[in-house]
């Protein structure tokens, strides 16, 4: 049996990734770029989403791609060869992205920045498709126990990974949330849903997104 049996939460991942590019997009017609504090609170929205993609993709280059390349054949090993790379291009959009988000003013052009945000929305899509058909299933096929609990650790060490399972769970049908809820221990769950959902809602307030 793999010791990733279950890739339920990766793909609910990639749909909460690409439901947020289109939720910061939302944001940012309507922000007033003119006021400080909703550009603070666009720009804490976007990092938050910007950090959470680049913490998932350095776990999976590092405690998944990684580790099982060494038992993965030729052909494997160039498709995981083809996900290293389809990250560090989508971490130069990104950046590009990111460099926008950080200047923000009244002097933004927000058509440009959608722009750019559509073109990491296609890219990421394009990304996600990949490694759902291809690249996780050969990830299934080699690795190892010790190598899902670091990554599991690393997931879980990442800043704001308190949000990170209402924010998988904010806009996904009600079966998805069950899933990621599922994940949970019943006994922890009753303590973690409520005070993780609640952290998540005043952050979201707060942002204005």
């Amino acid at each position: 049996m793999s010791a990733m049996s279950d890739t339920s939460m990766n793909t609910n991942m990639h749909a909460a990734f690409k439901r947020e590019i289109r939720r910061v997009q939302s944001g940012l017609a309507k922000a007033d770029l003119a006021d400080g504090a909703a550009r603070d609170n666009l720009l804490r929205r976007y990092d938050f989403f910007s950090e959470t993609l680049h913490h998932h993709h350095k776990g999976e280059d590092t405690y998944l791609f990684e580790r099982v390349k060494p038992k993965a054949d030729p052909s494997e090993v160039a498709v995981l060869d083809q996900m290293e790379a389809e990250h560090g291009e989508l971490l130069e959009i990104l950046t590009t992205v990111d460099t926008g988000f950080k200047s923000l003013s009244d002097a933004t052009d927000k058509d440009v920045l959608n722009d750019q945000l559509d073109a990491l929305f296609t890219v990421l899509s394009q990304h996600c498709e990949h490694e759902e058909t291809q690249g996780i299933g050969i990830v299934q096929r080699y690795i190892t126990q010790a190598d899902m609990k670091e990554f599991m650790k690393f997931t879980r060490d990442a800043a704001q990974a308190n949000l990170v399972l209402p924010w998988v769970c904010d806009g996904a049908e009600p079966a998805v949330s069950s899933q990621v809820w599922g994940m949970i221990p019943g006994p922890v769950r009753l303590f973690l849903k409520p005070t993780m959902t609640r952290k998540y809602d005043t952050f979201s307030q707060e942002c204005g997104v």
